[in-house]
């Protein structure tokens, strides 16, 4: 499983490639996010501790989940970013 993890026993189009899934999944699910942690705070505010009974705390907790998610993704794609780089770098050290 340790192998699996180092980025640099794969191609660098792998690696763009799940770079690029990283980085849409990030934007999707951030765009996503806002939309519905607005709707949730609109919704906790117009019903008070009623809204927070009635399902408002489940979904702020599945808003924080998907916020770890979107930061998990972020961490993908910046660690891929640097394996390319640091190899695009070396290019000419060969």
């Amino acid at each position: 499983m340790k192998d699996l993890l180092r980025l640099s026993r794969y191609h660098w189009s792998v690696l763009f490639l799940v770079m690029s899934l990283c980085a849409f999944a990030t934007a999707f699910l951030s765009f996503q996010l806002v939309n519905i942690a607005l709707a949730n705070l609109e919704f906790i505010l117009k019903h008070g501790l009623m809204g927070i009974a009635d399902g408002g705390l489940v979904q702020f907790l599945s808003i924080l989940a998907k916020g770890l998610l979107i930061v998990a993704f972020y961490f993908c794609f910046k660690g891929i970013e640097a394996e390319l780089l640091h190899r695009w770098r070396n290019i000419d050290h060969r």
